[in-house]
């Protein structure tokens, strides 16, 4: 067609198309309007802006008219990679149900079909999509139902879709692992037990930082490396290089001493082929001249091997039951030999015990949670010294007391009527933190931190009713501090409330998303405060705090350089700090509890980094004894020393997790070094939902609290 023609065409359209074109907003917003009259009850049509977060950025999207669609390219980060959606329905109380569906957009055109989620009857709700594939983008879509039908009910929704993997990628720079176990990736095989002795006796150091690679195949220069640590005493060192094709190789070494022991004679001239796979057959021939008190063969016993080169040593090895066949008189002398088949071979030589790792002596029980209503969520847990309840913090306000397992009807203190909350937009917000008295037995005094319904954080002391130890007493509130904050501002609050064996109050401070603050002492943003609530009106400030005069900070100022230090926690002469990174990396840090003045280092440094590595001064900053990149985790949740009587296998464990990747990790902290740094992810069931926080009881037991459950940590 020529271009005269194209516009031809395009002139004969002209008039027709432009009364369409000027006429069709006016029609689709009629049509519009029309059904939601019959349809949405008379609403209008809501046009919302949203928050999608995804593990990696938070990117804006609308909620499209007729269908509360929330569409954002979401990526699990690995295997068996969870969505968790989570939003507010503003109190609708019409509201009958919700459904998502899910796109794949690099191999589906069409979505999914729409998938029921429970309506819990809260105001809030959470919902997790499990087994979502490595990688992969995925477009979510979610909508609400009334008695009319789905998704056209005019409702203010909030949404927040994130991933969180099930599973993380444990080659960083810190090695944890399960007491008795070294390997992650060799669950459930059935040649573990091989595996781990060989671990434990030194011969294998597996393929890359806590990885065995079980299935894969063994290559002939690891095979050389397996038998020189296997058998050191039969194979002398040697400095002589027999091959050339083996200079790069990191199994040099232990390929020369093999030959020089006349036990491999190459692939061919000068030639070793370190990088090729092992077959069955190659196997044979070194394994049998490094053990030389077995007996000579004295049948065939393989059909498949005859004529073979390694035919002698294969017969020798079966004649001695070292070797079996790969079926009824077949040895399969060309097939390739796996990294967990070749661990149980060398055990069964070395005659080396494949015993079980040792149980855990520990594991989660569920407190409460599943169709228990925990309001917004919990937040924290504590109990006075000696007491049998637990006190229990929601997001939205409330302290609940648990006995026995059972929430208490009554709250023993409702402030929702002050907290700001979930329904702000951020699960930073609420009441937060709870501390009880040193004394609380006697004056019956306890604080919480909470954020008001103006955004700021507040701290107030309560006391519990005279007569009825199961209530608080509201007026006796006592405002103690008040940390404003930008009003915009949803995250990195602080929260956490903590007595010190000084009998001083610390209070932990975000920096209010703006991280310059927490480089100057002269605001309480990114720091730990330390106050004395016993002397003043309404605290007094102690006299060895660094800056008391106020002449070099805040006289409240214990310690800056923060981000967003959500739990914090003393054991004895040490404070621990767990600081929620930015981009980079998560921290905690081991501090001496009687030290002021300490510059934990953001926005300079996260973690041991840099944040600008081109002008960078790292003088006086402090490093974190334990760090780990965002492929591990998305926000360090800090806990607590153990220090209970019920698992004395735990006496001195400091507990942390991540929110988002759900792990329970321990470490013990002696003379300033972190020992028997363990990954427990194996050895538990992990919890469903994100860790929300760390809690303690009375008696010094650890609890764990996720977005809807409260779990105790109690021996196995």
């Amino acid at each position: 067609m020529t271009d005269s023609n194209k516009m031809h065409m395009g002139n004969g359209m002209d008039q027709w198309s432009r009364w369409l074109l000027q006429r069709l907003p006016l029609l689709i917003c009629a049509l519009l309007a029309v059904a939601g009259v019959f349809i949405n009850n008379g609403y209008p049509p809501p046009f919302k802006q949203i928050t999608v977060q995804t593990s990696r950025a938070a990117t804006r999207v609308p909620i499209k008219p007729y269908g509360f669609v929330a569409i954002g390219d979401v990526s699990p980060i690995t295997n068996n990679g969870l969505l968790m959606l989570s939003w507010s329905d503003s109190n609708d109380e019409s509201i009958t149900g919700y459904q998502y569906k899910l796109r794949r957009p690099d191999i589906q055109k069409e979505y999914g079909p729409w998938i029921d989620i429970p309506d819990s009857g809260a105001t809030t709700t959470d919902y997790t999509i499990t087994d979502l594939i490595v990688d992969q983008n995925y477009n979510v879509r979610l909508r609400a139902g009334n008695a009319a039908g789905w998704g056209e009910e005019a409702v203010a929704f909030r949404i927040r879709v994130s991933i969180t993997p099930a599973n993380y990628d444990f080659t960083s720079d810190s090695v944890y692992h399960s007491p008795g176990y070294r390997f992650f990736d060799d669950d459930g095989n059935m040649h573990e037990g091989a595996i781990e002795a060989l671990a434990a006796t030194g011969i294998t150091r597996g393929c890359r930082k806590n990885y065995y690679c079980p299935v894969e195949e063994v290559t002939r220069g690891q095979f050389a490396s397996l038998l020189v640590r296997a058998f050191p005493d039969l194979i002398p060192d040697n400095a002589e290089d027999f091959f050339d094709d083996d200079d790069a190789s990191a199994h040099q070494g232990a390929i020369n001493r093999l030959a020089s022991a006349g036990m491999t004679v190459g692939c061919g001239p000068r030639r070793f082929c370190p990088g090729e796979s092992l077959t069955r057959a190659q196997m044979a021939t070194p394994l049998a001249r490094a053990l030389p008190s077995l007996v000579s063969a004295t049948r065939d016993h393989f059909s498949d091997d005859d004529a073979h080169a390694h035919e002698a040593a294969i017969n020798v090895l079966a004649q001695n039951g070292v070797l079996s066949g790969c079926g009824p008189g077949r040895f399969c002398p060309d097939d390739p030999v796996r990294r967990d088949q070749m661990a149980t071979l060398l055990t069964r030589v070395l005659a080396i015990e494949t015993s079980q790792p040792p149980p855990t002596p520990w594991r989660l029980e569920l407190v409460v949670g599943g169709t228990t209503n925990l309001g917004a969520g919990p937040t924290d847990l504590q109990a006075p010294a000696g007491d049998d309840r637990l006190f229990l913090t929601t997001r939205d306000g409330t302290i609940r007391i648990i006995v026995s397992g059972n929430l208490l009807p009554e709250p023993f203190l409702d402030l929702t009527h002050k907290v700001l909350s979930r329904e702000s937009g951020s699960i930073e917000k609420g009441l937060l933190g709870l501390a009880f008295h040193p004394h609380y037995t006697a004056n019956h005094k306890f604080y919480v931190f909470y954020t008001d319904l103006d955004g700021h954080s507040q701290v107030y002391e309560y006391q519990t009713e005279l007569d009825d130890p199961d209530r608080a007493d509201t007026s006796t509130a006592r405002h103690i501090i008040t940390f404003e904050q930008d009003s915009n501002s949803n995250y990195h609050k602080g929260g956490q409330l903590q007595f010190g064996t000084d009998g001083y109050l610390y209070i932990s401070v975000g920096d209010g998303e703006n991280s310059r603050a927490s480089q100057n002492p002269h605001t309480e943003l990114g720091t730990i405060i330390r106050i004395d609530i016993d002397n003043g009106k309404p605290y007094s400030i102690p006299a060895d705090n660094p800056f008391a005069d106020g002449r070099q900070g805040l006289p409240e100022v214990w310690a800056y350089g923060l981000r967003n230090p959500w739990r914090f926690s003393f054991d004895g002469p040490h404070i621990y700090i767990a600081d929620v990174g930015g981009n980079l990396r998560e921290e905690v840090n081991v501090a001496d509890a009687s030290q002021g003045g300490i510059n934990y280092g953001w926005p300079i440094m996260e973690g041991a980094n840099c944040s600008t590595p081109s002008r960078c001064d790292t003088a006086g900053l402090v490093i974190p004894h334990v760090s780990y990149p965002r492929t591990e985790g998305t926000a360090v949740i800090g806990g607590y020393v153990y220090r209970g009587a019920a698992i004395p296998e735990m006496t001195g464990r400091y507990f942390y997790s991540d929110y988002a990747a759900r792990w329970i990790r321990t470490f013990a902290y002696q003379d300033g070094e972190i020992t028997q740094h363990y990954d427990w992810t194996r050895a538990i069931d992990r919890p469903d939902t994100p860790v929300y926080s760390f809690g303690i009881d009375g008696h010094g037991e650890i609890y764990l609290l996720t977005f809807r459950s409260v779990h105790k940590i109690v021996p196995s």
